[in-house]
């Protein structure tokens, strides 16, 4: 049984590039929470990540463009995660606030 990551050990990001890049380099994706923001009421996404020091230092290397990732696996690792946001809004069996 995989435990759930608590609250202050999260790394939470509306960057779908980043989050991207991490699944890409074998992060695990934990969760993704919904927001609705703007004046067109458009869900955007945030993405969860253990919050360990091997990701705080791929966040720094990704910052600092010293990454280099398997461009197809980012694209659809990114298709996915967009996807992931826009199905949630179209969902008739989706609450929405």
């Amino acid at each position: 049984m995989i435990e759930p990551i608590q609250e202050e050990n999260v790394f939470s990001t509306r960057d779908l590039a980043l989050a991207a890049t991490l699944m890409t380099l074998k992060f695990r994706l934990e969760g993704t929470d919904m927001q609705y923001e703007g004046s067109k009421r458009e869900p955007i996404g945030y993405f969860k990540f253990a919050d360990t020091a091997t990701l705080k230092e791929a966040r720094q290397k990704y910052l600092q463009s010293m990454l280099q990732i398997e461009p197809q696996l980012f694209v659809s690792n990114m298709r996915a995660l967009k996807a992931e946001v826009q199905n949630w809004s179209k969902n008739p069996h989706q609450k929405t606030f």
